[in-house]
């Protein structure tokens, strides 16, 4: 969806405030579906010579799955954001260089959020959801953990994760 900066455009340097509703597709993610709703950009926005600066907050709601028990889990989505836009003209005077192709660009007198919305979303979630505390699921999976790792350290107390490497000095200094 596109966001109308014309009125920044008269005004430069003005900040103006907005609220943006936009709309962010299902993402796969590490083999699951995630869902968005609920998503809102608010903030303000001013242009500047060519460029126009964006900043506010994003909020939205992505839905998945609990990790233990697979149980519907909301996540509330909320991330400050301070972005710049550059205009793209329509006459490129020089080839772009991958600095330019990482930039965000915007043409005329409306900006799309869509992609911004999206990746600061993306980049929010947890690595996995969990329903809570509660879930029996993710109880009985650190139980079985704390089981097996003390069992683990009894049965070898001289041994940690780089011990191979230490028996490798060792040899080699023997040698």
């Amino acid at each position: 969806m596109l966001l109308d900066i014309s009125r920044a455009l008269r005004v430069p340097g003005e900040e103006i405030p907005f609220l943006h509703r936009d709309a962010i597709p299902p993402q796969e993610i590490f083999g699951e579906t995630v869902e968005f709703s609920d998503v809102l950009l608010s903030g303000y926005f001013s242009s500047v010579d060519e460029s126009l600066r964006i900043w506010g907050t994003l909020r939205a709601v992505a839905h998945g799955h609990c990790a233990g028990c697979l149980k519907p889990v909301d996540y509330q989505v909320e991330v400050p954001f301070d972005e710049t836009f550059i205009r793209q003209s329509r006459y490129p005077q020089k080839e772009e260089t991958l600095e330019e192709e990482e930039e965000w660009m915007y043409e005329g007198s409306k900006v799309e959020l869509s992609h911004l919305a999206m990746t600061l979303a993306v980049l929010d979630l947890p690595i996995r959801f969990e329903c809570g505390d509660d879930c029996p699921a993710l109880s009985a999976l650190e139980s079985e953990d704390d089981f097996e790792s003390h069992a683990c350290q009894k049965d070898m107390p001289d041994q940690h994760p780089f011990s191979a490497l230490q028996q490798l000095l060792t040899k080699d200094q023997e040698v």
